[in-house]
């Protein structure tokens, strides 16, 4: 072969490789380029979720076009991922589903933890979906993987998501034994932050359980933990959980306290959309109190945050809105919100604010005479009334069968493991017969002694017994004694004070002239000091007329509503002279008290609003009953009083200094505090100096009855509007 031609064949071979390696080069370049466009999309399309739903459902698409052509099957899980979340994000969960089983075919090619990652997407979007076993069986696996890994965080994840779908279902036994495992872990572990999760996740439990004095006291360990933690980034979330509870439960002014307090912690951070969650706190909280200005002004702020709207609460915040101006008679706002509400409900595919909305519309539409317009937003109203019955029947179905399944399993489970205990018996049972034999010989001894020992300590407490018994008795005519002299005395005593003041009187009339004019004065101190020892003795007989009467007396039903219109009467010379206004609204019903308490109650309360007052008085009674309790509050705008005085002032005779220059005796809030005790009640205040004072007298709620009034007033049974009743 010439060198002209081997020449030819190195430059035709060497074009052959610069050519390949070239290509190769190009290859791979597109290769990084295309990848960083996928994750560049995959980013994009997170931050527009929420803002631009359509636009990020485009730049996933892309995406997914792009790492279909390259191939990649872990850029691919991750993009189906990522098109889970933006669905579950707006709601539309059976599309979330459908992408995460597209990334759970690619689970082989990604690590451990991706696939903890695509097991609790999955696990949480069927709960939403009410496929509860589902959502159940992601929980397991995601607790076996992550135990198999020591990944402690996500096991204490896992126990928390089983939390979650006891607590959607409603079994809130099992939600509070998963929620404390998780704890458990995260206090092993000194995880401080998650600790407080936790107790946020079990109050919410609770609450939810409508258990509200436990998920007070868990709320309270997280907000103390909060205080005492270096870490506070969970103080605003656990001020507004304490404040709903707060509110939940009708301390208004508390949960007032705790919703301002997150939210000062918010702006601080200037964290949005937790301040626009804590203006709606707040304004729930005033629409409660009925106190529909204030509950505007927080709504109003709302405006400036509608970019930090969650998909959810949207349509939710439009709705009240709707409902406050439907109180406050602004009809034409009250529509624009309702519709507003309706408009995003569509939008969004929400079917039960749909409904809502259109019947708002509906009672409004009827109040303005426009029957057209109620009759068809009723009808909308209804048939998404139907087709939500039909969804809920289907969620219960689900429910049920859930429970079933999970019933069955640990039957299944335990039946396992006795079948497991009772193999091990069998084979250990030989080698146990004789320790039964021993063992029964030496209970039997001890059982023996036992007897013996028992028969004396019988003995010895039928003694103790006999002497308690005897004791008692002498207790009891102890008491009685103290009663008997305590009347006596107040009643006896008030003859020589009459004598006293007399005959100051005669000695002032005859002697007048002849004594030195210092003398008068003396006398006008005796006939005062005389005149205040009378009122002290008649105070201290009626206290001890209380005392002494029997616990076990047949109570009637009395009308709530008819003795405070009483006590309006025997005031009404006072309410007159100082022109005065009594207001009572709320549930007056009747309730199983002896009338002449419930009077004292009043009277006592009433007439110390109207005598502690520098301006005209206006006092206002309300009742409530919620839960297991009966509330009665007295407020008033007299002078107020300090909170340090709150054992103080139902203490016999006690008269704070601010009260000096008012006449008393000291005597009405301790027999208050007595009768409210008799009743196995509550009385407690609160107050502001120069503002007012608010009294709490909280019964059980069995003494409400419920028949109809046996004073023949049965409209002291309904819960009554703001009514002037003097």
């Amino acid at each position: 072969m010439s060198q002209t031609m081997m020449k030819q064949l190195l430059r035709f071979a060497f074009f052959i490789v610069a050519t390949f390696l070239f290509s190769n080069q190009l290859l791979a370049f597109d290769y990084h380029q295309d990848t960083a466009s996928v994750f560049r999309l995959c980013k994009s399309a997170r931050k527009n979720t929420i803002k631009n739903y359509p636009l990020a459902v485009l730049q996933i698409d892309s995406a997914s076009e792009i790492t279909n052509r390259i191939g990649d099957r872990k850029l691919l899980f991750k993009v189906h991922r990522v098109a889970g979340l933006i669905s579950e994000d707006n709601n539309k969960f059976a599309n979330a589903r459908d992408n995460y089983n597209k990334a759970l075919f690619c689970i082989e090619d990604v690590t451990d933890s991706q696939k903890l990652d695509i097991y609790i997407d999955l696990a949480i979007v069927n709960r939403k979906l009410s496929n509860y076993k589902i959502s159940r069986d992601f929980y397991d696996k995601t607790l076996i993987l992550a135990q198999k890994l020591n990944d402690t965080k996500m096991v204490e994840y896992a126990y928390n998501g089983f939390s979650t779908l006891h607590k959607t279902v409603g079994e809130y036994d099992k939600a509070i034994e998963y929620e404390l495992k998780s704890m458990d872990l995260s206090e092993k572990r000194n995880g401080n932050n998650d600790v407080i999760i936790s107790l946020i996740n079990i109050s919410d439990i609770y609450l939810k359980a409508k258990n509200l004095d436990l998920a007070l006291s868990h709320i309270q360990k997280a907000y103390n933990l909060v205080l005492s933690s270096k870490d506070s980034t969970k103080l605003g979330q656990v001020n507004n959980l304490y404040g709903k509870i707060l509110n939940a439960q009708g301390n208004y002014q508390q949960a007032l306290s705790h919703h301002l307090e997150a939210l000062n912690f918010f702006e601080k951070k200037q964290d949005k959309s937790y301040i626009l969650q804590t203006y709606i706190f707040l304004a729930d909280v005033y629409l409660q109190m009925q106190n529909y200005v204030e509950a505007e002004k927080y709504f109003v702020q709302c405006y400036q945050y509608t970019d930090y709207f969650e998909h959810t609460e949207e349509p939710n915040f439009y709705y009240k809105l709707g409902y406050l101006y439907q109180e406050k008679n602004q009809i034409p706002k009250a529509i624009a919100a309702y519709k507003k509400s309706l408009e995003l409900a569509e939008a969004r595919g929400f079917k039960d604010n749909i409904q809502k909305a259109n019947l708002s519309l509906a009672q409004v539409c009827q109040l303005t005479g426009d029957f057209k317009g109620a009759y068809n937003y009723l009808q909308v109203a209804n048939s998404y009334r139907d087709s939500l019955f039909n969804e809920e029947k289907s969620k219960r179905l689900s429910e049920a069968q859930f429970k079933f399944d999970v019933e069955k399993s640990e039957k299944d489970m335990q039946a396992q493991s006795d079948k497991t205990i009772q193999t091990l018996k069998l084979q250990q049972s030989r080698y146990w017969l004789f320790a039964a034999v021993l063992v029964f010989s030496i209970g039997f001894i001890a059982m023996f002694y036992f007897l013996q020992l028992k028969s004396k300590t019988n003995i010895m407490l039928l003694q103790k017994n006999g002497e308690i018994n005897l004791q008692n008795n002498r207790l009891e005519k102890s008491n009685e004694i103290l009663r008997q002299f305590a009347y006596a005395s107040a009643h006896d005593l008030k003859e020589p004070l009459r004598s006293i003041s007399s005959f100051v009187s005669i000695i002032d009339r005859k002697y007048n002239k002849l004594l030195p004019p210092e003398a008068g004065e003396y006398m006008n101190f005796v006939t005062s000091g005389v005149k205040r020892m009378e009122n002290l003795l008649s105070a201290l007989l009626e206290y001890s007329t209380v005392a002494s009467e029997e616990e076990q007396e047949i109570l009637k039903s009395t009308s709530v509503s008819l003795v405070l219109r009483d006590v309006i009467d025997n005031l009404h010379s006072t309410i007159a002279d100082k022109n005065a206004q009594v207001n009572s609204f709320g549930t007056l019903p009747s309730v199983l008290i002896s009338r002449l308490h419930l009077t004292q109650l009043f009277q006592n309360i009433i007439s110390n609003a109207l005598k502690f007052s520098d301006k005209t008085p206006v006092i206002e009674v309300k009742g409530v009953i919620k839960d297991d309790k009966f509330l009665i509050t007295i407020k008033d705008n007299g002078i107020g009083m300090k909170l340090e005085y709150s054992d103080k002032i139902f203490r016999l005779f006690q008269r704070l200094s601010r009260s000096a220059q008012y006449e008393g005796t000291g005597i009405g809030l301790a027999i208050c505090k007595h009768i409210v005790d008799k009743y196995n009640g509550t009385i407690w205040f609160e107050s502001v100096e120069g503002v007012g004072t608010t009294f709490f007298l909280s019964f059980p709620a069995k003494i409400v009855k419920n028949e109809a009034n046996t004073e023949g007033v049965n409209e002291a049974e309904k819960p009554l509007s703001l009514t002037k009743i003097i």
